[in-house]
């Protein structure tokens, strides 16, 4: 009897707090209370009047939302006019940092928002921290104490105040309940479970938005600036591809039993980025032949899909490795559809009523198909109510008469930037052009001064190379100051022209000059071997001569002997 009676006073708790806190559906609002306390991992007396908040469900991945009999922790939250204060206990009596993930060991885990960036902390039973993000909290002054206790293990935290709308500023704890090496689950105050993906929002305007919302005791101004609010940063090198963006529209049909014969009923129509189109899209009676029947609505008591489509004509891309359930870019988009006219035969024409809409687009994974990319203009009502017939009727009646679709489209702005505002960046971007441009005549005159030293009969080969060696740093320096400048650019374009044109006279100088001190070397190697010739030859003479004397003198003097010896005979 107890357990039913405090079942139904949670109830009618919850009941009564769900009244109080629609207006932030889907997140959970927490009061703080006005406190200061010393961050030393011990209860304060200013944490007395607390709240406490009891963490007894389990997360929606990590334990499958159970809702625990007991809480195994409990938080309670202060605040003064700088900083909010945590103290947070945990009952576990076997802590364990098996796991060489620290997100496996026992541990909790803080999660606030600066400067709309995720800060996420994890603090263990034994002190030791890991920060996922904001990995400069210390530098914000954040402290974190955890300290042992009878029952687990108790953390004590202080972060700043940052990021404040409306008195209120956004967090979430987190409890990793672990052993043997391993979490068995997350834990969060109770219909707080999806905050399992708490880690993904890595900031206030991506997905996952599961954090819960704290109102500050006492007063504080807005401190806190929607990324959503203000338009994109033009620069030198986003501008054009801003320009080509398009947006695309088609009609198309699908019946939704089991979400399958998706029909595209009307030609794609694109748009470009500041400009309009005119739509229209006729039809005949086998258009919508055979797309609804009462096998695919279930007995015409399940209505299809009948719409036509405003899409991203491409920018938006999923990362390479995308897997079921990852998005990818995300960006906003602003378009205006003028009323949308049918006509069928024998019904009076039925009119949609235009619309501005700007809109976040974020491309998702869905496993085989893509979501998240467009906006679906719904016919289908509109045309039940102006004719009054049922879903039998329009599928049976009306759609074969239907003869045409028209509205026109306008592509007004992306990220918030409209032509106007592109139109305004590039008279600043060409004043900058033009200033960017007068600081390039330095290199300009050092080409200048190169071309003049290259193209003088008189000048070095050393000067030569020396001159184009300048040239070719001057160039590079002006094509790397001129990014993003159209003017500028050209004229940096224009002097690597030079310089390529320079560096082919100093090679081909270089060259005929290589080839002449080639040909010199030849000549005189030739010359030398002449004179080396002469000098064998003449060596030689001489030799031949004296043999040839040296004979005539034998020759004589042997003649002169056998005179000699006739004589005295």
């Amino acid at each position: 009897m107890k357990r039913l009676i405090g079942i139904i006073c949670v109830v009618l708790a919850l009941t009564l707090t769900m009244t109080a806190i629609a207006f932030a559906d889907p997140s959970t609002v927490n009061t703080s209370v006005e406190g200061t306390a010393t961050v030393d991992g011990t209860k304060d007396e200013a944490y007395d009047a607390a709240t406490a908040l009891e963490f007894v469900q389990k997360g929606s991945s990590n334990g499958g939302s159970e809702v625990l009999d007991e809480p195994i922790g409990r938080a309670y939250i202060i605040n003064d006019s700088e900083w909010v204060y945590v103290w947070f206990e945990v009952y576990d009596d076997s802590l364990d940092q098996g796991s060489a993930n620290t997100y496996e060991q026992d541990s909790v885990e803080f999660f606030w928002m600066d400067n709309n960036s995720k800060y996420q902390l994890r603090v263990r039973y034994d002190g030791s921290t890991t920060a996922d993000t904001g990995s400069d909290w210390a530098d914000k002054g954040a402290e974190f104490v955890a300290v042992i206790t009878d029952n687990g293990y108790a953390v004590e935290a202080k972060f700043p105040i940052t990021d404040v709308k409306d008195n209120q500023i956004e967090m979430t704890l987190q409890i990793n309940a672990c052993s043997d090496g391993s979490r068995d689950y997350t834990c969060y105050i109770l219909g707080n479970d999806d905050a399992d993906n708490a880690y993904q929002r890595t900031s206030r305007d991506t997905d996952y938005d599961v954090w819960w919302t704290l109102t500050l005791a006492g007063e504080f101004e807005d401190t806190r600036v929607d990324t959503a609010d203000l338009p994109l940063e033009l620069t030198a090198d986003n501008y054009q591809t801003v320009q080509g963006l398009k947006i695309g529209a088609q009609a198309y049909g699908q019946e939704n039993v089991t979400w399958s014969n998706w029909t595209s009923v009307g030609s794609y129509t694109s748009v470009g980025y500041g400009d309009s189109v005119d739509v229209s899209w006729d039809y005949d009676a086998y258009t919508f032949d055979g797309l609804f029947t009462e096998e695919n609505t279930s007995g015409w008591t399940v209505n299809p899909a009948l719409a036509i489509q405003i899409q991203d004509d491409g920018y938006l891309q999923l990362p390479e490795d995308a897997q079921t359930g990852d998005t990818g870019d995300s960006a906003r988009f602003t378009f205006t559809y003028s009323d949308i006219t049918i006509t069928a035969d024998g019904y009076d024409d039925i009119v949609i009523a235009g619309d501005t809409v700007t809109t976040r687009w974020t491309i998702k994974e869905e496993g085989g198909w893509t979501s998240g990319t467009s906006k679906a203009i719904d016919l289908l009502a509109p045309i039940m109510q102006a004719t009054g017939l049922d879903l039998q009727g329009v599928v049976e009646q009306y759609l074969p008469s239907m003869t045409n679709i028209s509205f026109s489209l306008s592509f007004d702005a992306f990220e918030l930037v409209y032509p106007e505002d592109i139109d305004a960046f590039l008279v600043e971007l060409d004043a900058e052009d033009e200033e960017v441009l007068a600081s390039l005549q330095e290199y300009i005159d050092r080409v200048d001064a190169a071309e003049e030293i290259i193209n003088n009969s008189e000048s070095t080969a050393e000067e030569m190379e020396d001159a184009l060696d300048d040239a070719k740093k001057a160039a590079n320096r002006a094509t790397k100051a001129a990014e993003g400048y159209t003017k500028a650019t050209a004229a940096a374009d224009e002097l690597q022209d030079r310089v390529a044109t320079m560096t082919a006279t100093v090679e081909s100088l270089t060259a005929t000059e290589e080839e002449e001190v080639v040909e010199e070397e030849d000549t005189s190697s030739s010359s030398d071997t002449g004179s080396s010739s002469s000098s064998s030859s003449s060596s030689t003479g001489v030799v031949v001569g004296i043999i040839i004397v040296i004979v005539v003198i034998v020759v004589v003097v042997v003649v002169v002997v056998v005179t000699g010896k006739k004589k005295k005979k």
